[in-house]
C-alpha cells in the first residue's frame, strides 16, 4: 500500500510538471534558447506568467520563470545589456515578456477587444511578433532592483489603475524630465543593438524586421 501511494505521488509530481512546462515546451521545440544560456545578467520577471501583475489576472504560462527568445535576439539582448552597463553600471535589463505563443495571444486579444487598450495586444490572426519569439517587453532597473520610472506603463497594475493611467494619458498628461530620460536611455540601448522600437508602447522591441521575421520563422502556436 505505501509503494503505491509513494507512485501515485510521483505519477502526480511528473504530470504537474509536466503540465507546468508546456508553454517551455512549445518554445524549445521551436528552437528558441532561454535568455540567460546568452546572458545571465539579464533580469526576468515574466508578467504574464503571474496573475497578481498584468492586467488580465491570469497565468498564462503556467508559472514559467524563463524568458525564451530566437537566438540571434538574444544575442542582440545581450549587446543592449553590454551597452547599458557600459553608460550605468549599477543598472539592468529587466525582461518582462519575451515569446509568446499564439494561443495565449487569442486569450489576451479576446479579452481586450472592444475596449480602448485593444491596440496593445496585436490581433493573433497574422500573429504577432512575440509569437514569433523575436519581440521582448521590457524595461530598465537600478542597482537596488527598483523599475526606472518611464510613465505610463500596463504593468503591475490593477484594471483601476490602468483605467486611471490611461485617462491621464488622454487628458494630455505630458512625461516628466525623469521619465523622457529614462525612455530615451532604454531606447538608445535597445536600437542601438539592432532592435525595432514600437511607437506607441515604450516597451516593446522587436529583435528584426516583421517581414523578416515572417518570411524566416514560423509562428508558435
Amino acid at each position: 500500500m505505501r509503494r503505491y501511494v509513494l507512485f501515485s505521488m510521483v505519477m502526480l509530481l511528473v504530470a504537474g510538471v509536466a503540465y507546468a512546462n508546456e508553454v517551455e515546451n512549445k518554445f524549445i521545440r521551436a528552437g528558441l534558447v532561454d535568455v540567460h544560456r546568452i546572458d545571465e545578467t539579464i533580469q526576468v520577471d515574466l508578467v504574464n506568467s503571474d496573475a497578481g501583475k498584468n492586467y488580465f489576472r491570469e497565468d498564462f504560462y503556467a508559472g514559467l520563470k524563463a524568458a525564451y527568445l530566437r537566438k540571434e535576439v538574444a544575442v542582440k539582448l545581450s549587446k543592449a545589456q553590454k551597452g547599458l552597463k557600459a553608460r550605468h553600471p549599477e543598472y539592468s535589463l529587466l525582461i518582462l515578456d519575451a515569446a509568446r505563443p499564439r494561443s495565449v495571444s487569442r486569450l489576451m486579444y479576446d479579452k481586450m477587444k472592444g475596449t480602448r487598450f485593444e491596440k496593445f495586444v496585436a490581433n493573433p490572426a497574422r500573429g504577432s511578433m512575440h509569437n514569433y519569439g523575436i519581440a521582448v517587453d521590457i524595461t530598465i532597473v537600478d542597482g537596488r532592483g527598483n523599475e526606472l520610472d518611464m510613465g505610463f506603463t500596463p504593468f503591475r497594475k490593477s484594471r483601476l489603475q490602468l483605467c486611471a493611467m490611461f485617462a491621464m494619458k488622454k487628458l494630455g498628461r505630458t512625461l516628466s524630465p525623469a521619465q523622457r530620460n529614462n525612455r530615451k536611455l532604454l531606447a538608445d540601448v535597445m536600437v542601438g543593438a539592432g532592435f525595432y522600437p514600437l511607437a506607441f508602447e515604450w516597451w516593446h522591441f522587436n529583435g528584426m524586421p516583421k517581414a523578416e521575421a515572417r518570411a524566416r520563422y514560423h509562428i508558435i502556436e
